[in-house]
């Protein structure tokens, strides 16, 4: 902690900054309110961000102490329309991070409930000897996330693909279509070991103050021409990140450390962009644009041009033109492709270009699962694409379908320039044909199993929207299926059926099998959401009410309850763990992926079925 003397005599020695009326000074960092001005010590802790409630989109201006000497100040202002989500009840400004700073002089320029939000220092410094790096193509150097983080990405909420929710698994369905940039607002005066902190203490930021599950960006680039890999995932992929507001799905979004200075410029491109060109974007929300709403970007944007906010600074955005004309010089082949997806097949239609010869008509490859390619010639007219490339004509579209079963697992299309150099257009992920599916999440084998067997056709083509809830109707729709589609006789009392509904004859089973009682006497509610307890009650009631030997453990059961038995019975068989060792959720809504893994579950456990007969889609 440095000398109380020594930052008074530092802050007298600014006339502007003089003892202002409600001057303090702490230590301590986060939650702590700022009144008219306040000294932070620096010691201990990489930075801090400010929040607040209300006032203008500026709120402070902050000044750090370095070596005996005040410098310039910072202004911090709202950091609109960054992140996976739009600011809600506070705002927050960027991170103030000064390499070696000993004090911060914050002063409150006119915000609401201004607070401070602490960025501690890591455990230890991280060190630059022998850094990790990755050379995805020739040229392209890039320095991995383990040289400056040992914290993955926190598995939150998982994305629906093209959802700019961020979380496991987000990926765009059909590859990047541009680049965003952006600033880090820091200071410039760092030097080659200050920047894994930095970008540490942006990571901590996002997720620790922001509640992010990791770093906003894919990537940073320092002031030493450095490219580093920011956001988890595999560089190759085109990973969703949490720069922009609303336009994260199908973008990149490259933030610079401080202010821009020239580095080396990769000599090819891993997605076929044409750096000169835009495209449109579907907003998925935010203060932008609408959700839905198309939006026409620049494949290489500053922040401001899609959000109201002065990111990347006006060095910096002044100089973007410079990056579309250096980069389009090194991108040989660009292109574009919509798939359209069935349960039996994926439909290509795109064009390309050869940037260094226009009118020349190119191939494209088509490479499933790794398989030999299947060439396409991209010789057909695209509406209004001799408007954008003059010098290219019309006559550069293609259109092929692909069949896919339910282990088809990857769909690349490739473009080949005249000098061979090539991009993948489209670089598609399936897992049983959902787009939406990560291999590797926890339900993906109850999804797989539904797919298998037919009793799922998805949400829409291509999508199986594992973290959406499930309705009363739909639940007893799967059910139905699930055993095989048994009679439904007799008549319901419940009033909200509607006749003919996709839900009817299903609830009909179910009450005649004596699996429902309804929400009431008279109703069903085939609208309202299942909870977990409704459907371990479900399970339980269709394997003929079998008693279980013990208690569930679980401690928000409450003894007695409709459900208690059911649940008991389910974690008895291994067909729940519950949410924790200690933990049913039973209020909480089952998503479909929930719903996915009970019912492979149950199909795949023998002893469930000592009391009824199991249906067809059993596997045991």
């Amino acid at each position: 902690m440095i000398p109380r003397r020594r930052v008074l005599q530092a802050v007298a020695a600014l006339p502007t900054v003089g003892l202002l009326p409600g001057f303090t000074r702490t230590a301590a960092a986060t939650g702590v309110p700022v009144g008219a001005g306040t000294i932070l010590d620096a010691a201990g802790r990489t930075g801090f961000s400010l929040s607040w409630t209300g006032g203008s989109d500026r709120s402070a201006t902050v000044r750090a102490l370095v070596g005996g000497v005040w410098g310039d100040a910072i202004d911090v202002e709202a950091d609109h329309g960054h992140g996976p989500d739009d600011p809600t009840g506070r705002l927050h400004g960027p991170p103030v991070m000064v390499p070696s700073a000993e004090a911060y002089w914050i002063v409150n320029t006119g915000a609401t409930d201004l607070r401070i939000h602490e960025i501690a220092a890591p455990a230890q410094r991280l060190q630059l000897a022998a850094l990790a790096v990755v050379e995805p193509i020739p040229g392209l150097r890039i320095l991995e996330r383990s040289n400056w983080t040992d914290v993955g990405r926190r598995d939150t909420i998982d994305c629906a693909i093209p959802s700019s929710v961020s979380g496991l698994g987000c990926r765009s369905d059909v590859g990047l279509r541009h680049a965003i940039v952006h600033h880090t607002v820091n200071p410039n005066g760092y030097s080659e070991a200050d920047v894994p902190g930095l970008i540490n203490g942006i990571q901590r930021y996002h997720m620790q103050t922001r509640g992010w599950d990791d770093i906003g960006y894919n990537f940073v680039i320092d002031r030493f021409g450095r490219i580093w890999h920011g956001r988890e995932g595999d560089v190759f992929e085109p990973i969703t990140a949490g720069h922009t507001t609303g336009l994260n799905a199908e973008s990149v979004g490259v933030a610079v450390l401080g202010t821009f200075s020239e580095g080396t410029v990769p000599d090819a491109g891993l997605h076929g962009v044409d750096p000169l060109g835009h495209t449109l974007v579907r907003s998925t929300g935010g203060t932008f644009a609408a959700p839905g709403e198309f939006v026409d970007v620049r494949n290489v944007s500053g922040h401001r041009d899609n959000q109201q906010t002065s990111c990347p600074g006006s060095s910096l955005y002044g100089r973007i033109g410079e990056v579309r004309s250096a980069a389009a010089e090194l991108v040989p082949v660009f292109g574009h492709v919509t798939p359209t997806y069935t349960l039996d097949d994926v439909r290509c239609q795109g064009w390309v270009i050869d940037r260094f010869d226009q009118a020349a008509a190119r191939d494209i490859e088509i490479i499933v699962d790794g398989g030999a390619p299947i060439v396409v010639t991209a010789d057909r007219d695209v509406a209004g694409l001799a408007g954008d490339y003059p010098a290219a004509g019309a006559a550069h579209g293609f259109d092929h379908t692909v069949p896919i079963d339910i282990d088809t697992r990857s769909i690349v299309v490739r473009a080949t320039a005249g000098d061979q150099r090539t991009a993948d257009l489209m670089d598609l992920r399936l897992f049983a044909t959902f787009i939406d599916v990560e291999p590797t999440r926890f339900f993906a084998p109850g999804v797989y199993y539904l797919r298998k067997r037919g009793l799922t056709t998805g949400t829409q083509p291509g999508r199986f929207e594992p973290m959406d809830h499930v309705t009363r109707g739909q639940m007893a729709t799967f059910l139905h299926r699930f055993m095989d589609l048994p009679p439904s006789t007799g008549m319901t009392p419940f009033v909200d059926l509607v006749a003919g509904s996709f839900y009817e004859d299903a609830v009909t089973w179910l009450y005649g099998a004596g699996i429902t009682t309804g929400t009431s006497p008279t109703t069903f509610a085939p609208a309202e959401f299942v909870t977990r307890a409704q459907m371990a009650t479900f399970l339980w009631r269709m394997c003929g009410e079998p008693a279980p030997a013990a208690r569930s453990g679980f401690v928000d059961v409450p003894a007695g309850s409709f459900f208690e038995r059911a649940v008991a019975w389910m974690a008895e068989l291994g067909i729940t763990t519950g949410v924790s060792p200690t933990r049913f959720a039973p209020l909480d809504r089952i998503r479909r992926g929930e719903m996915a893994t009970f019912l492979h579950r149950l199909a795949s456990t023998p002893a469930a079925w000592s009391l009824v007969s199991p249906p067809s889609s059993v596997e045991f």
